[in-house]
């Protein structure tokens, strides 16, 4: 068995035609490929309707519209749009920490006042007014003992060495 007939046999599958055809109008087969395509092409009938619906499948991709250029209008457009978005996320949160801000300040002033409310008269002793510190008496001296031979107190008997 030739190798030209082996190659033939293997390509009777849907899927070795169908990937053959492919390659053929990408141009990518070598010349025994292109010959064993045309022979199909020229014999069956729906591998020709195969390949006329891929050439017009080939046609319509090439013809899909591009996506827009990095450097137009459309793209400046989006670029605003998207820096307005976030300065108004920006302008909102802002507020909302000087709405916190307020709020904070807002509480430590009641809770001043209601403390500041509560603790007069209440506790004479911290008022500055009312407290009346009176010197103490000078505490007298003692002369400092060191116990050099015997201790200053009697040692339980345990202690004792002999």
């Amino acid at each position: 068995m030739s190798a030209d007939k082996i190659f033939e046999d293997d390509m009777t599958n849907p899927e070795g035609r169908f990937e053959l055809l492919s390659a053929y109008i990408d141009g990518e087969v070598t010349r025994d490929e292109e010959e064993l395509v045309e022979k199909w092409l020229s014999d069956d009938v729906n591998f020709r309707r195969l390949y006329q619906q891929q050439l017009k499948l080939r046609q319509l991709l090439i013809e899909l519209p591009v996506p827009v250029a990095a450097n137009s209008s459309v793209k400046a457009e989006t670029e605003v749009m998207v820096n307005r978005v976030f300065a108004e996320i920006d302008k909102r949160s802002q507020r909302r920490k000087w709405k916190m801000a307020g709020i904070g300040l807002a509480a430590a002033t009641v809770v001043g006042i209601f403390g500041s409310i509560f603790t007069i008269n209440t506790s004479p002793q911290f008022s500055p007014v009312t407290n009346n510190i009176r010197p103490t008496a000078p505490i007298a001296e003692e002369p400092i003992l060191i116990a050099m031979e015997e201790p200053l107190v009697p040692l339980p008997k345990s202690m004792v060495t002999k």
